[in-house]
């Protein structure tokens, strides 16, 4: 038996229909995390740059402290990787799994409201919706590349004040080291039987059967 865990509550979306999550619970200190959890953590606010040693965007909303939320989630992240608990990331959360697994942010992108289509290394071309202004770099962090927009979106990307150029928009990224799946979309967003939402389920099911 797993317990989904995060530290707000907010609409599991898809992922109680995981195989294996028969309980749920919402934690304030990451001692409450147990092995066997499933740790999500969900949208929100820009991080901190400080999480993936970045100095702050005039673009971003952040701080150069960490606020409470993200010591908060960043502290249970650590302590799902000493317990080998898998983490799934939405948005902001996939955004500070990108950090924690040793990635970064671009600090600004626009045109990234509204849906869109991504595109999987599988070929398949899936529809999901898109509510984000950062935009996950894994750089050198051992990941694999799931799904990216089909076609890229912004035309500014922000790497503290630069702007870069950037040719893959990534949306959904798996970070083996760390057992985590960052998810740029919001799933809790879409019906339960959206497309986006049933290859997720299967995606993650799969790879944590393994």
């Amino acid at each position: 038996m797993s317990r989904l865990v995060s530290a707000l509550f907010h609409d599991w979306g898809p992922f109680g229909s995981l195989p294996g999550v028969e309980d749920f619970a919402v934690v304030d200190h990451h001692s409450e995390l147990q092995k066997g959890d499933i740790l999500i953590v969900h949208g929100g606010a820009d991080i901190s740059p400080a999480l993936y040693n970045k100095k702050v965007s005039s673009y971003t909303w952040a701080k150069e402290v960490p606020s409470r939320q993200d010591r908060i989630e960043f502290d249970l992240m650590k302590r799902a990787c000493e317990l080998e608990a898998p983490i799934i990331g939405i948005c902001r959360g996939g955004q500070m799994l990108c950090a924690l697994a040793g990635g970064y942010l671009i600090q600004h992108v626009n045109n990234h409201g509204g849906g869109h289509n991504v595109r999987t290394n599988e070929g398949r071309i899936i529809r999901v919706n898109s509510l984000h202004h950062q935009m996950m770099q894994p750089g050198n962090a051992k990941h694999e590349l799931i799904a990216w927009a089909d076609e890229r979106r912004s035309d500014v990307y922000y790497d503290e004040d630069n702007l870069v150029e950037v040719d893959i928009e990534p949306e959904y990224i798996y970070f083996p080291d760390v057992k985590g799946f960052a998810i740029q979309w919001h799933p809790e967003m879409m019906d339960g039987d959206a497309e986006a939402n049933q290859y997720l389920l299967k995606d993650i099911g799969e790879r944590l059967s393994v």
